[in-house]
């Protein structure tokens, strides 16, 4: 076993492996980011939404934006909710207006800004205590190599 001949055996590698192991390596991470720069990726953000009806019955819907998505604020469409009641509340919110004033927390800055409904078809809505609920940012549809980039910059 401590022979010449046989270490020499054992510890060749097979020539194809050796002249195209890494060639083959490239072109399947070059196939990997060719089919990421065609997957679509919508980026969202986790946020909560509060709903609070004042004294006349309107409703007012809040949201906490985080500062870093204020900063992506052009590239958002619209943000998703899931109230936890079923019946006429809105699932799709925009905003309009920021304000200036920026709350800063142990967990980072946020902006407390006043949401819309989207697709709310107007019916009176009764609320007995204020609530929030969880809803998502959806940013628009990038592809996953696009939004890798970014991350990595």
């Amino acid at each position: 076993m401590r022979s010449e001949k046989v270490r020499n055996i054992i510890g060749r590698m097979p020539p194809v492996l050796v002249r195209y192991g890494t060639v083959m390596i490239v072109a399947a991470l070059l196939v990997l980011a060719g089919i990421a720069a065609f997957v679509p990726y919508q980026p969202k953000i986790s946020i909560e939404i509060g709903v609070a009806q004042d004294e006349r019955g309107k409703v007012h819907y809040t949201a906490r934006i985080p500062q870093r998505a204020m900063a992506q604020r052009d590239k958002i469409a619209f943000i998703a909710g899931s109230p936890p009641v079923e019946g006429p509340m809105p699932v799709r919110f925009i905003f309009h207006d920021v304000p200036d004033t920026l709350h800063v927390s142990r967990s980072g800055g946020w902006y407390e800004v006043e949401v819309y409904p989207v697709d709310h078809d107007g019916q009176a809505i009764k609320i007995p205590a204020p609530f929030t609920f969880p809803a998502k940012i959806e940013l628009k549809y990038t592809t996953f190599l696009k939004w890798i980039v970014r991350k990595v910059e």
